[in-house]
């Protein structure tokens, strides 16, 4: 495949998509010859194509059948978090909704992105006079409680290290500091002075690792430094979430009050 960059780099990503797009439930195995037909190509350019995915193990070669191709560990990988995250998006909503009206906060659920945890749902079913609001899409930075528990709490310490390596130093630093206290309490607790607000965050569980954070959000004097209902009431949620996600995880925790 090009390394240039340029239009060439386009080209071959177009091209995989387009065998990739040959693989469905109904047919899970593709040759090198079926693939010519329906995409195009000739049988050696779609040969080279099928070669490199292997090594980069997008496919694997049927073992029962050395012309065919099968989906590969990291297609497996990346539709198991696909699918984990749509079943969250499923199942939250409700759980997030009862949260909100039973605290008068706005509750937030992230997901771990490419470049840290992103604001996937937002509820704000409560009835509170002041809701502080998340845009939906927004990135969550290093010093978020929801960046805190991705780090502290996730099995893949290959995407924690990756991420801490991409962040300035006296941020991850900082991140480094708070990630015990939140791998034994499971819960994170941060301040935004900026809009006078709050962020009191807990980890929701799938059967692999950290699915999502779930946080409340408020102010200053409506999540105050100690608010155990407000802790228990998330905690249930957090926990209610996990349990239909056939997860695992940290639910008997207490609050790191971590201030930003």
């Amino acid at each position: 495949m090009s390394s240039g960059g340029g239009t060439g780099d386009i080209q071959a990503v177009h091209r995989v998509a387009e065998i990739l797009r040959l693989f469905t439930l109904n047919e899970p195995k593709v040759t090198v010859a079926e693939a010519a037909a329906q995409i195009g190509l000739n049988r050696t350019t779609l040969h080279r194509y099928f070669t490199s995915m292997v090594l980069d193990e997008i496919l694997e070669r049927v073992p029962d059948d050395a012309t065919a191709y099968m989906p590969g560990r990291l297609l497996l990988q990346l539709g198991a978090v696909a699918q984990g995250q749509r079943r969250v998006l499923d199942i939250a909503p409700r759980h997030m909704d009862a949260l909100s009206v039973e605290t008068g906060r706005s509750v937030v659920l992230s997901l771990w992105g490419a470049s840290g945890p992103v604001v996937s749902l937002v509820s704000e079913a409560g009835t509170h006079p002041i809701l502080i609001t998340v845009r939906i899409g927004s990135t969550l930075g290093p010093d978020s409680a929801q960046t805190r528990l991705f780090v502290a709490l996730s099995k893949d310490e290959e995407r924690a290290k990756r991420y801490l390596a991409r962040i300035p130093d006296e941020a991850r630093t900082k991140l480094e500091g708070t990630l015990e206290p939140c791998r034994s309490r499971g819960l994170s607790r941060i301040r935004v002075p900026s809009i006078d607000g709050v962020v009191l965050a807990a980890a929701v569980f799938d059967e692999h690792d950290v699915a999502a954070t779930v946080a409340l959000v408020g102010t200053t004097s409506s999540l105050p430094e100690r608010a155990p209902e407000m802790e228990s009431a998330l905690l249930r949620a957090a926990a209610a979430i996990t349990e239909e996600l056939g997860g695992t995880g940290t639910r008997d925790a207490v609050l790191t009050d971590a201030a930003v």
